[in-house]
């Protein structure tokens, strides 16, 4: 299915939003990536991304490889991570 997303926004170029609870998903599919902060709703940071262009050209499974992937993940994870610990009151702001 995220090939054929790829393969749909590289033949059409027309703009397509994806919402989705998988950063990894975000990461592979998305050029631009907002991730938002929970209560009150409001986006907490902004990513610009090589990975969908590089995704469209080769093996996705290539691409989760590259590391800046993996080092996107580990820090998009964290943050997320992070604002949760916050919200339950096991961090301090």
């Amino acid at each position: 299915m995220q090939s054929l997303v790829l393969d749909i926004w590289k033949k059409t170029g027309k703009t397509i939003i994806l919402i989705t609870h998988s950063v990894e998903e975000a990461l592979l599919l998305g050029e631009r990536l907002l991730v938002m902060a929970p209560r009150p709703g409001r986006i907490h940071k902004e990513y610009q991304l090589p990975f969908a262009e590089l995704g469209a050209r080769a093996d996705l499974r290539e691409v989760k490889k590259h590391p800046d992937f993996a080092i996107k993940r580990e820090e998009i994870l964290g943050m997320i991570w992070d604002m949760e610990e916050e919200i339950m009151g096991r961090k301090e702001a």
